[in-house]
């Protein structure tokens, strides 16, 4: 059995690693969804997320769906898995609603401001 002094990983397997901040850029431009966008706010006081959905239908007019949950867990599982309420997200929209979700329910227990990015 090797001894770990410090490095979890060991010469050979350090190969495949590709360095984090070659995927930690921004080329500056921001993709709309064409079908729908969320707004996200907090209530430190009663300790909620809240979540709307605005979506555009087949005739362009937008409506709203509003989902309200204490965690970032909660919440992502029910605006992405509830198929009855048939919601498409992009993947990339996908991403990036759970990493605001997360930062709202940190905020949250932190007692801070969120701003959503």
């Amino acid at each position: 059995m090797q001894k770990l002094t410090g490095n979890i990983l060991l010469g050979h397997q350090k190969k495949y690693l590709i360095h984090i901040d070659e995927f930690n850029y921004f080329n500056g431009s921001l993709k709309l969804d064409k079908i729908s966008y969320f707004i996200i706010t907090t209530n430190n006081t009663d300790k909620y997320i809240f979540v709307e959905q605005f979506c555009y239908n087949s005739d362009g007019h937008i409506y709203s769906i509003l989902f309200k949950g204490q965690t970032a867990k909660h919440l992502s599982h029910i605006i992405l898995h509830l198929n009855q309420l048939n919601i498409i997200v992009s993947i990339d929209h996908a991403l990036y609603l759970g990493r605001e979700l997360m930062k709202s329910e940190l905020t949250i227990i932190l007692d801070q401001q969120y701003i959503q990015d």
